[in-house]
């Protein structure tokens, strides 16, 4: 009688941890379902452009569906922002990676302000001193009207175009871009950290 007993109490001792285990297992999955949605506004819808990188390679805006896209704007031979752009960007790739979004639900696009010198082998250079990933940030270059167009009317930045005999002009801000192609968020570098770009691109590749 006493081991009938002992059996039946090991018998509910299991049945209750497996419940315990399966509640838990099931709040886990809750609780990521529940992630926060991002409550960033949406702005407007992104331009389509068909430029090169840094390796030659093309790179369209239709390839990027579904993908979240942060970018900014840069030149290689600038030497009081851009450094400090690229190396916010730089932590903001080493935040996608170690979230395992880049390349695959992420990518980072550098526009270069400086088409006619920023060929690809000199994109090229300028990436590695940031140790880009070539596959995961992507340093873009082409034709000089269509990246003037899509710095002041594409992504609305209001920026004029380089003037002969001017310094190059450009902006400050990063741009985010969602999975559908909208624009939304435009904040200026000195108002933001990497950290929060990664927790808001973690929100919008959800």
């Amino acid at each position: 009688m006493a081991g009938r007993s002992d059996h039946l109490a090991r018998a509910r001792s299991f049945v209750g941890g497996r419940a315990s285990f399966v509640g838990l297992l099931a709040a886990a999955l809750l609780l990521g379902a529940c992630r926060p949605a991002s409550t960033l506004p949406v702005l407007f819808a992104a331009p389509e452009f068909s430029l090169v990188d840094q390796r030659g390679r093309p790179v369209s805006s239709t390839e990027l569906a579904g993908k979240v896209v942060v970018a900014n704007f840069v030149f290689t031979t600038c030497t009081d922002i851009c450094p400090l752009l690229s190396g916010t960007m730089s932590q903001v790739q080493t935040g996608l990676r170690q979230a395992g979004l880049l390349g695959s639900k992420a990518v980072i696009l550098s526009f270069s302000v400086d088409p006619e010198h920023d060929t690809p082998p000199v994109l090229a250079e300028y990436a590695e001193r940031f140790g880009a990933d070539p596959d995961g940030w992507r340093f873009l270059t082409g034709d000089r009207a269509q990246i003037d167009g899509l710095l002041m009317t594409g992504y609305k930045l209001g920026v004029p175009p380089r003037v002969p005999g001017r310094e190059i002009v450009h902006t400050n801000r990063f741009v985010v871009v969602d999975t559908r192609g909208q624009v939304r968020w435009i904040p200026r570098a000195d108002e933001l950290d990497a950290g929060q770009v990664v927790e808001e691109v973690k929100k919008l590749a959800a």
